[in-house]
């Protein structure tokens, strides 16, 4: 009697052992399935998160650049305009100006002579070193790279290179023998600032100079020293004057109008 009884109970207690361990065991592999599927989709939707963010804050710099870029050449579309004003939302971007940028040397072939603009005419001066053109700074930078107004254009630049978003005022028409070169030169002291929030923007013409030239046979334009968006120029120049580094072959009936703007930019 004795036995009997104590057999079943033996059992009875060790099937209720065994199932509490199964359901310990079936709920720590769920916890786990959730809390890998939870890490899984928090690591990809986060880092796709991100990148969709940089992707949209990207764009909507160059929207913004190319407005301000706009908005900026009616200096060199108008005579009578001498400040423009503008907004940039930065979004912890950064705003860097300054007095450096690409260098442009601009010669006029006529008459058996050449004549590099700043030496020839006082009225050109006054930008860089007497010889060239420099067409100063000013960019939005973030991690994604830069985006530069430079002489009118816009270009884009980070580690692998650059490329154009927006063509300066340069025109060359070798079927008419004339070429039209306009230029926005930024001399603007050396600053950058760095904030989440929009940042208005002011350009101001500080000097004005234009020329029309006659008789020329044909002008080059060419980047001196290493340009910080060099592949970009490249692509510009190449556009405007062909391998050879030169604007038409006028036979000394040619007519170029240069018109290069020197403006302060502050926000």
């Amino acid at each position: 009697m004795s036995d009997r009884r104590s057999g079943p109970t033996l059992q009875v207690g060790l099937g209720g052992d065994d199932r509490g361990v199964s359901e310990v065991i079936a709920f720590i592999l769920t916890f786990a399935i959730i809390l890998g599927s939870v890490g899984l989709l928090y690591t990809t939707a986060f880092g796709a998160m991100m990148d969709y963010q940089e992707a949209e804050q990207d764009t909507n710099a160059v929207r913004a650049m190319d407005s301000l870029t706009d908005n900026f050449n009616e200096v060199l579309r108008n005579n009578g305009v001498n400040q423009r004003y503008g907004e940039l939302s930065l979004r912890d971007g950064r705003v860097a100006t300054g007095d450096g940028g690409t260098k442009l040397n601009i010669t006029i072939h006529r008459n058996g002579s050449n004549e590099t603009l700043g030496i020839s005419d006082d009225r050109f001066v006054g930008y860089g070193d007497g010889v060239t053109a420099e067409l100063g700074e000013f960019a939005y930078e973030s991690d994604a790279g830069s985006i530069a107004y430079e002489g009118g254009s816009l270009v884009r630049g980070d580690e692998t290179g650059s490329v154009v978003l927006r063509e300066p005022q340069i025109r060359c028409n070798p079927g008419r023998n004339t070429a039209i070169i306009s230029l926005v030169a930024v001399s603007a002291e050396d600053r950058s600032i760095q904030t989440s929030s929009g940042l208005g923007i002011a350009m101001t013409v500080e000097n004005r100079s234009s020329k029309v030239y006659t008789g020329v046979n044909n002008v080059t334009i060419e980047t001196e020293g290493d340009a910080a968006y060099e592949d970009a120029w490249t692509d510009i120049l190449a556009g405007w004057n062909g391998d050879d580094g030169r604007c038409g072959d006028f036979g000394g009936d040619g007519r170029v109008v240069v018109t290069l703007v020197e403006a302060d930019i502050e926000y």
